[in-house]
């Protein structure tokens, strides 16, 4: 078989697998949106108690519609493409906060940068746990890791995203990438 025709089929099973990710948040997003408009459109004290579940998720997307996330430019994609490229092979696993639309899509397009580059992503992981900060962390599972992750961090600076670097020897990955909620650290 072609090997160009086999990494086209890989990066658009890749694209697809992401692209049914962001579609299935935005039908949630649209189907928590209808629900709560629904609740407010009625006075039933059911609909009263669906509001109050519904509220602060509304509320959350509305922030979200509002905000400026966190999000690279197209110019700022092609240089992290480039230098990441140069490591195509490398494996990494990629982790968000579940439930954080805003640190999830961020993970999402660094998971996209990273496969478009040719590395592997062993794991796009939701953390039950909740992580808050405005830099990204990088967890190595031990010091032999901390060359590539200062490479790393040299490259999330040049595109404006602050990184930290933590050592955690009881991870199964060799390098971990946590997008945490925007917020003060917790």
């Amino acid at each position: 078989m072609n090997p160009g025709i086999m990494k086209t089929w890989t990066e658009r099973r890749g694209y697809a697998r992401v692209t049914t990710l962001l579609l299935l948040g935005i039908g949630v997003a649209a189907f928590l949106t209808f629900l709560y408009k629904k609740a407010d459109d009625s006075d039933t004290g059911m609909n009263e108690s669906l509001r109050q579940h519904m509220e602060p998720e509304a509320r959350m997307l509305q922030e979200l519609a509002k905000s400026r996330n966190r999000s690279f430019s197209d110019e700022q994609v092609d240089l992290m493409k480039q230098e990441l490229s140069q490591q195509k092979g490398e494996s990494v696993a990629i982790e968000c906060p579940m439930g954080d639309l805003e640190a999830c899509y961020l993970a999402l397009e660094i998971n996209l940068v990273f496969e478009a580059s040719g590395w592997i992503v062993e794991e796009f992981l939701f953390a039950v746990q909740r992580t808050s900060g405005e830099a990204v962390i990088l967890r190595v599972n031990d010091e032999s890791m901390l060359d590539r992750a200062k490479h790393l961090s040299l490259l999330f600076a040049s595109v404006g995203v602050a990184v930290t670097t933590q050592i955690d020897t009881e991870q199964p990955f060799n390098l971990k990438i946590l997008v945490p909620a925007k917020g003060p650290q917790a």
